[in-house]
């Protein structure tokens, strides 16, 4: 007997907008490629840049401390992402009970977000793409791919603050390239050989064409 189709979750289920899944390793060039994106009037939910502001939730922030202490924030309110840093990568425990905390409020709000976006298609941006189970709730994703040399250099320059060995800790907490690369849709190229913009607008014309539009 044939085993009925699978329920999809994207626009083939709804009235939803076509949802496209960006990640990669830190220091990839996600940031780059939102922007990118953003300049085609394509719609950029980017989960990083959100979890940070739900850190400002009086419901999250009770948890927060609840599970790191006040010097999870600053004096100002706002969270200390150093500190956080600090504490989750030096104890893997403590890292996957701040996920429980906010992988659920961040899915929450983005639920929220995509519900009122009606251009054709819109990008989610997330480091933990597929180990958080995320891509399957997406229609399409991609990869953004660098030499590792070249991702250091980056979070170096733009985070100085950052010591070397946590840099290497996030590395090592994320899935390799070569394990992404089987799971993604497509892979993007951001180092000194490829164009980005080539690639996104070829991307763009493609995700257009499968969203119907």
């Amino acid at each position: 007997m044939c085993s009925p189709p699978a329920e999809k979750s994207g626009f083939m289920a709804s009235n939803l907008p076509f949802q496209l899944g960006i990640t990669g390793g830190i220091g990839s060039g996600k940031s780059v490629l939102a922007k990118i994106f953003s300049l085609l009037d394509v719609p950029v939910y980017e989960s990083d840049t959100e979890a940070r502001k739900l850190y400002l939730k009086p419901e999250i922030r009770k948890q927060v401390e609840n599970l790191l202490g006040t010097k999870a924030y600053r004096p100002d309110g706002q969270p200390d992402t150093a500190c956080i840093a600090a504490e989750i990568y030096a104890q893997p425990k403590l890292r996957e009970s701040l996920n429980a905390i906010l992988h659920p409020a961040v899915g929450a709000d983005y639920q929220t977000w995509l519900e009122k976006q009606s251009h054709p298609y819109i990008l989610k941006v997330a480091a933990l793409l597929f180990e958080a189970d995320i891509a399957s709730k997406l229609d399409f994703t991609a990869l953004v791919v660098s030499p590792m040399s070249l991702k250091k250099e980056r979070v170096s320059a733009r985070d100085p603050q950052r010591p070397s060995s946590q840099i290497d800790a996030i590395m090592e907490n994320q899935w390799s390239d070569e394990k992404k690369m089987a799971l993604a849709d497509t892979i993007l190229y951001n180092d000194e050989n490829h164009s980005l913009i080539e690639q996104v607008n070829q991307l763009n014309t493609r995700i257009l064409q499968m969203a119907g539009k």
